[in-house]
């Protein structure tokens, strides 16, 4: 038998002060834990070296993640999980007032001396997100999900922190990939999967957190193994697993009306 207990049973109230210096309130969850240092040391580590090295994820996404997102002048675009800010400068570019968030210390101060103009800020994904509610038009979550165990936590601040009708976009390694002979030309300087908390989510977790938290799919992308990451992997590797679905990126919508917050089940 499923319970389920108001959202406010099971928070806290905290407040912090936005750059304006106006103190806001955002609903904190008790019962939710910060991604592991484990994995912040791994980004830290990776940090120096991450645009310079080649990121086979990255490489095929990016012009699919870019489309989707598809950021306009005027709009207010959160990049969550910004890294160095790859993504944060092109939706600036494009004319966009957009705010780049990490929790990854390393990460950030990289993308604040490449990027000087740009607004970036401490933010850990799997805790209550230090903006007010409907702040932005768009939020933009790219391949950081895999480190985070409560996706419907994560999608339903994301919900608080669009404005109705907002549009999340996210990408993610494909729940299908099958890793059997894909063999990278060179080792990567960090290896994720030794050195970071992963977590393999299904599709029907990803449908699932968006139902629960009044999103609506809106477009879905397969993509798979191309000549974009040709060079990157050995000849062999390359003729046997081109073709494969790798990197899902999908787009919701956050409804127009109102939902109120969602409850949450007892366990």
């Amino acid at each position: 038998m499923n319970c389920w207990l108001p959202l406010r049973r099971l928070v806290s109230d905290i407040l912090l002060t936005n750059d304006r210096g106006i103190e806001y309130q955002v609903v904190m969850q008790t019962n939710r834990k910060s991604m592991s240092n484990k994995t912040r040391m791994a980004y830290d580590r990776w940090s120096e070296k991450y645009d310079a090295e080649r990121n086979p994820q990255i490489l095929m996404e990016h012009d699919e993640v870019v489309r989707l997102v598809d950021a306009r002048p005027g709009e207010s675009i959160l990049d969550a999980a910004c890294g160095t800010g790859k993504y944060t400068i092109e939706f600036h570019n494009a004319g966009a007032a957009v705010m780049g968030v990490d929790f990854s210390d390393g990460m950030l101060a990289v993308a604040a001396r490449k990027h000087p103009a740009l607004s970036f800020r401490y933010a850990d994904l799997s805790l209550p997100l230090p903006f007010e509610a409907a702040s932005f038009d768009k939020v933009n979550c790219a391949q950081a999900l895999k480190h985070i165990a409560d996706l419907r936590a994560v999608f339903r601040d994301v919900a608080r922190v669009l404005r109705p009708g907002g549009a999340f976009i996210f990408s993610v390694t494909h729940p299908d990939m099958c890793w059997d002979d894909y063999e990278i030309d060179s080792r990567a300087d960090v290896d994720l999967r030794a050195e970071a908390d992963m977590h393999d989510h299904r599709f029907c977790d990803y449908f699932e957190a968006l139902e629960r938290n009044g999103f609506d799919l809106d477009r879905l992308v397969q993509i798979p193994v191309s000549d974009k990451i040709k060079h990157l992997l050995t000849p062999e590797s390359f003729w046997k697993v081109q073709g494969r679905y790798q990197v899902l990126a999908i787009r919701a919508k956050r409804h127009k009306q109102d939902l109120g917050p969602t409850p949450l089940p007892c366990n």
